[in-house]
């Protein structure tokens, strides 16, 4: 009888085990799916094209790190071209753009406000600190007079 009493307590402790191991592996599963699906990949190519001006920015992500290259053909302006490394951050990239005018090379800082479907330039007080110019407050920067890019 005894042994009879020690399986059955065997089975019980083993299913309740297999159980709680289970449900660790669900949970585990749904927090991984939320994650993933909760983040953007805001990688691709975007494009702006109207009245004789191009601006393309061609976009790499890993991470909340980003590079790529961007493009403007500004109507009646130099073209300039070069790549750009920075950060996303609540789907804004900030970034570090090394281009060349004319056979001049500069740097200057670049925004854009991403979402699934396009990018959004931003625009703000601009100061040049060791020859390079930067966005006296990132934090402030204006979308609404940008110009939107369409992700392709």
């Amino acid at each position: 009888m005894k042994k009879i009493l020690y399986c059955f307590g065997a089975i019980v402790l083993l299913s309740a085990c297999a159980k709680k191991t289970e449900k660790i592996e669900s949970n585990d599963t749904v927090t991984s799916t939320i994650t993933n699906s909760s983040q953007t990949d805001f990688s691709g190519m975007y494009n702006y094209q109207e009245n004789g001006t191009t601006v393309t920015l061609q976009l790499m992500v890993d991470g909340n790190k980003a590079s790529g290259n961007l493009m403007y053909a500004l109507k009646e302006k130099d073209r300039n071209s070069g790549t750009f490394i920075g950060e996303i951050k609540d789907g804004i990239l900030l970034a570090d753009y090394t281009f060349s005018s004319e056979g001049v090379l500069s740097e200057r800082q670049v925004a854009f406000k991403l979402t699934e479907t396009s990018a959004v330039e931003g625009y703000g007080d601009v100061e040049q600190i060791n020859g390079k110019m930067v966005f006296k407050d990132p934090a402030n920067l204006e979308y609404d007079k940008g110009l939107v890019l369409t992700k392709k």
